[in-house]
């Protein structure tokens, strides 16, 4: 059974699986929703995946972008999740209401607050602890993009990436409520959710950094990108889409911007998508950005690595303009150390 903003794809997708396929070493199960609110000034980074050497332990991570100089909230944690209750972990909640349309997703525990000039500067030790609480609403916005099955000729090039075979994404709205140490912030954002599914950490050395792109504007437009290329540079991974009344097309990539450097923000960006119709050009400037690193082995640690030329990843929310209009989206793009301006 599909619904209508599925793009075909099965509603049962939408459920975390109860065990991982047999005979997939370091099989791995992720979502993510990530959404900003230029109000507050608030972005919330929420990652949920299973352990890639223990299906049954849960991860989840937690960036929390505050406004202003009041610095980055950060958490880890881990929880062995029964599968009636997944996905979840021991602070993090994702609840499918309604497959493709809507989601639940709370956050109820503590986090680590941190400078952003620390977190650009080195891994982030631990320090005191801050209660964090997050309630938010989700609704989808545009259909679910699936590069591989999509119209794109993108099936072979999910066979060559190192952290997923499967993967599909949607532009949302969310609306709750963050309640922070010391006051209550009613949040209406917009952003990100993705799901993916495959071997990961199983190939590391092939990543050499990637660009993920989308928001979703008022008129109901949307556009989305995916860039990955191996460590020298090859593409190995080159999609995109735009959404136009109601419509999902796949779109050429022809320009999107790689990660230079790690900026706060006010970094002006670039993007142009090439369909039948045209070409689409689109403005943007980053407004926060927080930042992890890819530890050898498996996992990620909060904070940019300055030991060894070690993939950094930035979890980015920038300001678009399209033809006169304006969204917030998520911009997450990484690279290897050794390829970025070292200047914040």
């Amino acid at each position: 059974m599909a619904s209508e903003l599925s793009s075909g794809l099965d509603d049962s997708l939408e459920q975390a699986l109860k065990e991982a396929p047999s005979g997939k070493w370091r099989f791995a199960e992720n979502f993510l929703f990530a959404a900003y609110d230029p109000e507050p000034g608030i972005g919330l980074w929420t990652h949920l995946g299973t352990w890639p050497d223990d299906f049954g332990l849960w991860e989840d991570q937690l960036l929390c972008s505050l406004p202003g100089d009041e610095g980055v909230l950060t958490s880890f944690s881990y929880h062995r999740t029964a599968p009636d209750e997944r996905p979840a972990g021991s602070n993090l909640v994702y609840r499918c209401v309604e497959p493709f349309r809507r989601w639940k997703v709370t956050f109820d525990g503590v986090a680590v607050r941190s400078s952003y000039d620390e977190m650009r500067a080195g891994l982030l030790p631990d320090g005191p602890k801050e209660r964090l609480s997050i309630e938010l609403d989700i609704e989808c916005v545009t259909p679910a993009w699936d590069p591989a099955a999509a119209g794109h000729s993108a099936a072979a090039a999910m066979s060559e990436q190192s952290w997923a075979s499967q993967h599909y994404q949607q532009s949302l709205r969310a609306t709750g409520r963050v309640r922070l140490e010391d006051r209550t912030v009613e949040f209406n954002g917009s952003g990100t959710r993705d799901h993916s599914r495959g071997q990961r950490g199983h190939a590391t050395e092939h990543f050499g950094g990637h660009t993920m792109i989308g928001a979703a504007f008022p008129s109901g437009r949307a556009f989305g990108l995916m860039r990955m290329w191996d460590p020298t540079g090859r593409l190995n991974l080159d999609v995109g889409y735009v959404v136009e009344d109601g419509v999902l097309r796949p779109a050429e990539v022809v320009e999107a911007p790689k990660l230079g450097g790690l900026r706060l923000r006010d970094e002006k960006l670039s993007i142009v998508l090439r369909t039948p119709q045209g070409e689409h050009e689109l403005h943007g400037t980053t407004a926060a950005t927080t930042v992890a690193t890819a530890l050898p082995g498996l996992g990620m640690a909060f904070g940019a690595s300055t030991q060894g030329d070690l993939t950094v990843f930035a979890q980015t929310f920038a300001r678009w303009e399209w033809d006169g209009e304006t969204a917030y989206g998520l911009t997450e793009r990484s690279d290897r150390r050794a390829n970025l301006d070292q200047a914040p």
